[in-house]
């Protein structure tokens, strides 16, 4: 039995999940092979890099989408309801363990987004959370997890952030009306770390809810593997998730 812990002092999004899977040993081709079974192989590739976050070495990947130019800026995404992204991740015939989670994490995420819109989760429009990338995001991190034989998974407090953020509805207040709906919803344990920026995005917030037995303190393992995640900005601290890896401590 492997323990898997989410150490996300500086927040969590999908990007820095499949960063920390990678450097924890998941191999590049294993989440390529995930995108090709969801049919998305001509149009999204990944790429990791080493980078440094405050002096830290943490492994950056990269989602690239095929003819689309993406920053942060821009929302060109390909819109999904929920039942066309269930279709995708049944038909990609994924690893059993792998296939639950992918599901619970859209599950839940459409059903926060339907409580902010007042619509019900089957209408959601999944906006920049359905995109491709996202879609690659979340499927990639539970083939990750499950690559490395992760059966427990747990979850530290998360910081809210603060200031705004763009996204296809206009400016909105961070953390996101659907990050915080998630939050809401599973009574997730949050605070403040001073940092004034958007630190967990709707597709890590509902990979951290769907996946995480608890919130809290780490549980009591034996400690044989860190994977570093590298966020996409530069912050006044180290902007990287930390994934941490044991066996359990047997009770005495």
């Amino acid at each position: 039995m492997t323990l898997a812990y989410w150490d996300c002092y500086s927040g969590i999004s999908g990007d820095m999940c499949l960063g920390a899977l990678v450097s924890a040993g998941v191999p590049l081709e294993v989440l390529e092979q995930a995108i090709a079974q969801m049919g998305l192989a001509e149009h999204v590739h990944l790429t990791a890099e080493k980078v440094l976050r405050c002096g830290q070495e943490a492994t950056k990947v990269h989602v690239h989408l095929h003819g689309h130019h993406h920053d942060e800026h821009e929302h060109h995404h390909h819109h999904r309801h929920l039942p066309e992204i269930e279709e995708m991740i049944y038909q990609a015939h994924l690893p059993p363990q792998a296939e639950r989670w992918s599901l619970e994490v859209f599950r839940r995420l459409a059903v926060a987004e339907g409580a902010v819109h007042g619509i019900l989760p089957e209408q959601v429009h999944f906006h920049e959370v359905g995109a491709l990338d996202a879609i690659a995001d979340v499927v990639c991190t539970c083939v990750g997890l499950q690559w490395l034989g992760v059966s427990q998974i747990a979850c530290a407090a998360l910081p809210v952030g603060g200031g705004m953020v763009q996204c296809d509805h206009g400016r909105m207040p961070v953390p996101a009306p659907a990050v915080l709906k998630l939050m809401e919803h599973h009574r997730v344990p949050i605070y403040s770390n001073g940092i004034h920026k958007e630190l967990v995005t709707p597709t890590g917030a509902a990979i951290a809810v769907a996946l995480s037995e608890r919130f809290g303190e780490p549980p009591c393992m034996t400690l044989e593997k860190v994977g570093i995640g590298a966020g996409e900005r530069d912050l006044e601290i180290p902007n990287v998730l930390r994934l941490w890896l044991g066996a359990p401590v047997p009770k005495k």
